[in-house]
């Protein structure tokens, strides 16, 4: 029952909950289905097994614009005095009758989870309808630039270019500071650095130096000895 402010879950004696069940939410077209699944035992199955079914059903339906539609408060109400409940209107598909159930969650998280369902279930019906009437001016403009001409006739959109090359068309594409390099080709039988020119003979030998020159051997040979295996 319903107080003068609104529901409450003292009210509902949560010691003792009609069912406990699980929530799914998913959207249909322009409907968020809340279903509310139970388990119960299963028919003709080993003792402890369990079946899910359909314990209740409420079906939002909410437009944008609000003077058109009830507001989402109509069909699932958080109640006075918790954040964990809510009162929920289902309805009956066979009969058509309409009662408000009590819902709660034990964790306060998965309570607001339900509540943003909801949230973005109104936030998606907002932009898809925003979307629709800038959809429909713009076939409108269309229809106002390039509708029926003066005997009634309609116009036909303008035809798109062909800017496809044919067969054997080629584009030149300049570009304005590129020169062209020159190719320098060396000449045959000459290569990079000096060219032409050749080795001066070497100096007569020195009577000095050839004197010398088995000495500075030997002591070469005095010098490395040491290191000899």
């Amino acid at each position: 029952m319903r107080s003068v402010d609104g529901h409450r879950a003292e009210d509902w004696n949560l010691a003792k909950p009609l069912a406990t069940c699980s929530l799914v939410a998913n959207r249909l077209d322009d409907s968020l289905c809340i279903n509310i699944m139970a388990e119960r035992p299963k028919a003709n199955a080993p003792p402890g097994a369990t079946e899910s079914y359909l314990f209740a059903q409420s079906v939002i339906r909410v437009k944008s614009d609000q003077r058109r539609s009830h507001k989402i408060e109509h069909w699932v109400e958080p109640v006075v005095d918790s954040s964990r409940y809510f009162a929920m209107r289902i309805r009956d598909s066979k009969t058509g009758r309409e009662a408000f159930i009590g819902v709660g969650f034990r964790e306060r998280n998965d309570a607001t989870n339900f509540r943003m369902t909801m949230e973005d279930y109104v936030a998606a019906l907002k932009r898809e309808e925003k979307a629709q009437e800038l959809h429909r001016r713009f076939e409108q403009s269309l229809e106002d630039q390039y509708g029926d001409g003066e005997d009634g006739a309609e116009q036909p959109l303008p035809a798109m270019s062909n800017l496809s090359l044919k067969e054997g068309e080629k584009i030149h594409i300049k570009i304005k500071g590129a020169t062209k390099q020159q190719k320098h080709t060396p000449k045959k039988g000459t290569s990079v650095g000096l060219v032409g020119l050749r080795r001066p003979p070497p100096p007569p030998p020195d009577a000095n130096t050839a004197s010398s020159s088995p000495e500075k051997k030997e002591d070469d040979d005095d010098e490395w000895g040491d290191f000899e295996g």
